[in-house]
């Protein structure tokens, strides 16, 4: 039988970065638990349709390739990816509720539990309640080590709140960290990407992402490059030559 993973959006952010065109918003606190619930639902609620509809979920031929009943053992899960927005923002709890949700559901051996974060949002005791949930590995969307460009890109964090997040994770016991870098910020240069790349290389993370910023017309970023100004620093953003240096 082979198993597959689960996706989970939590679309709240504390703010809009300025090139975002993702669905998420800026939310009260008290929506949170309302989602939450709602999302528990929809999971408990996929399971049944799965069952009803006699879904061909993976692990659910028979070695001719017959169909047969599906049954909840079938339904199989190992991976959970809980995505957003900050996901991170969540009580414990609600991620508590959403993971057990998963593992009442399928037949949930869930080797690797992944919850997206921002460093800002970082607390020892938060880490400490993540890994008795069952999360195992942290995304974080570092962006940048510049404070400079971590401002004009309108994130929450500066560099201060990485190099204190990263080891409250470890001592919780988080043993997969990844971060996630953009080339191509506003401000950024070959200089400052390089120190960004040194400086991540020293709290030496499991995993890297890098992106080149893909500007859209629609973000508040991308407005400004069409429109003119200089409240997002649309004029500091690097050349398209410079953004593909940067990437290689």
């Amino acid at each position: 039988m082979s198993n597959s993973g689960i996706y989970v959006q939590v679309p709240f952010c504390q703010t809009k970065c300025t090139y975002c065109n993702f669905h998420t918003g800026v939310v009260a606190s008290s929506r949170f638990r309302p989602y939450v619930e709602a999302v528990c639902r929809e999971i408990r609620g996929h399971r049944l349709l799965l069952e009803a509809v006699g879904a061909n979920w993976p692990g659910h031929l028979r070695g001719g390739g017959v169909a047969r009943e599906t049954r909840s053992e079938d339904l199989a899960v190992d991976t959970v990816y809980i995505g957003g927005g900050t996901p991170s923002l969540l009580d414990p709890a609600h991620l508590q509720n959403i993971l057990n949700a998963i593992r009442a559901s399928f037949a949930a051996d869930l080797t690797e539990v992944t919850l997206e974060a921002d460093p800002e949002t970082i607390e020892a005791g938060k880490a400490a309640a993540w890994v008795r949930a069952g999360i195992n590995r942290v995304s974080f969307g570092l962006q940048s080590f510049s404070d400079k460009e971590l401002l004009a890109a309108g994130r929450m964090h500066r560099r201060a709140d990485i190099y204190r997040s990263v080891p409250s994770l470890r001592d919780a016991g988080i043993r997969n960290i990844s971060f996630d870098l953009i080339a191509g910020l506003s401000h950024q240069t070959k200089v400052s990407w390089r120190q960004s790349l040194e400086e991540l290389a020293v709290l030496a993370p499991e995993h890297v992402s890098v992106y080149l910023l893909e500007i859209d017309e629609d973000s508040r970023l991308g407005k400004e490059l069409l429109q003119g100004g200089e409240k997002y620093c649309a004029r500091s953003v690097p050349s398209e030559d410079d953004m593909a240096e940067f990437y290689e």
